[in-house]
């Protein structure tokens, strides 16, 4: 490993390797009786950006030639030699991105893995999609995930690998907002004023179903069963919370109207709440409790200290009763 932060991406200026940018403005001639060059278009500016950041500097240069912006004889190379820079420029980016996931993960593995046998496609499509990831917020993200195979292999689905290139860092920012509500797999159907409150509007909510990550379907609900036999009491395990509802009858049943996620969602909220980008929001929380109350459930809420899987916590705080004002 060398010592660069694993969270950087650096800027590849030649097909050498790791360089200082290369300025994108138009040369200056070398002597007075040079033929003055035209200063770029904005337009032109922006893609020269784009094309040195993923071709490289070769490639901007033929693009500078096909725009008469160049001097005679400033970068001439030939097909097959554009061909082969581009192709270094692209893969020594592309191990950049690499290295940077694998820097992190090192960084968090765990001390301990369940049973269970790689799948070398798995390891395949994932890389694949690690090597054209750039951006550091989502090389974060798959370097949690990588982890999380790791710890337990097919914990992180080939549909997972394969629908996270596709994620934008904005999806992933207000799928970050949402999935700050979930509970394992669903988020409880408040109404939408609340939601608007917290930054997610209907037709966000509607992206994101787009994006394959959650389901929105009107009539969807989550039923609760008791899981002792001398009276209602179940738990709801939401970020670093536990909500223990209960009721005198042990046949009561609690229905909640929801939004489900889906397999895509409920990994990424995984990730999410494991690399601590996601935490309990107290208004969620009340807005919970008024629900179960007008049902006729009692709450009480303790601390998750340690979780030994997604679905049990190991260590947590005393629980207390907690209930708000009706509306």
């Amino acid at each position: 490993m060398n010592d660069r932060t694993p969270d950087s991406v650096e800027h590849l200026g030649t097909a050498a390797g790791p360089s200082a940018p290369v300025p994108l403005g138009l040369p200056k001639p070398e002597s007075a009786s040079a033929p003055a060059l035209p200063k770029p278009s904005p337009t032109l500016t922006r893609l020269n950006d784009m094309v040195v950041s993923a071709l490289g500097t070769v490639q901007r240069e033929w693009l500078r030639g096909l725009q008469h912006q160049r001097v005679a004889g400033d970068g001439d190379h030939g097909l097959a030699d554009r061909a082969a820079e581009r192709s270094d420029h692209v893969e020594l980016r592309r191990q950049l991105n690499v290295e940077a996931v694998l820097q992190r993960a090192v960084r968090i593995l765990p001390a301990t893995i369940d049973e269970g046998a790689i799948d070398p496609d798995w390891g395949a499509r994932f890389f694949a999609g690690v090597a054209d990831t750039a951006d550091v917020e989502m090389a974060r993200l798959w370097a949690r995930l990588l982890v999380s195979e790791v710890r337990r292999p097919g914990a992180v689905t080939p549909v997972v690998v394969a629908r996270l290139p596709g994620l934008s860092v904005g999806g992933l920012r207000l799928f970050k907002r949402f999935a700050a509500f979930a509970i394992n797999n669903f988020v409880v159907r408040l109404d939408q004023e609340f939601f608007e409150r917290k930054d997610v509007t209907a037709d966000q909510i509607l992206l994101l179903e787009e994006y394959g990550l959650v389901r929105t379907n009107r009539d969807l609900n989550r039923v609760f069963l008791s899981q002792r036999s001398d009276k209602f009491s179940t738990n709801l395990l939401y970020a670093d919370k536990a909500l223990r509802i209960t009721h005198p009858d042990a046949n009561k049943q609690l229905t909640l109207a929801c939004y489900r996620l889906t397999e895509f969602g409920t990994v990424l909220g995984r990730a999410l709440l494991e690399e601590g980008e996601i935490r309990s929001d107290t208004d969620y929380i009340v807005e919970l409790v008024r629900t179960v109350q007008r049902q006729g459930f009692q709450t009480a809420q303790a601390d998750i200290l340690e979780r030994a899987d997604e679905q049990l916590v190991s260590r947590h705080s005393s629980f207390c009763d907690i209930a708000v004002l009706r509306r």
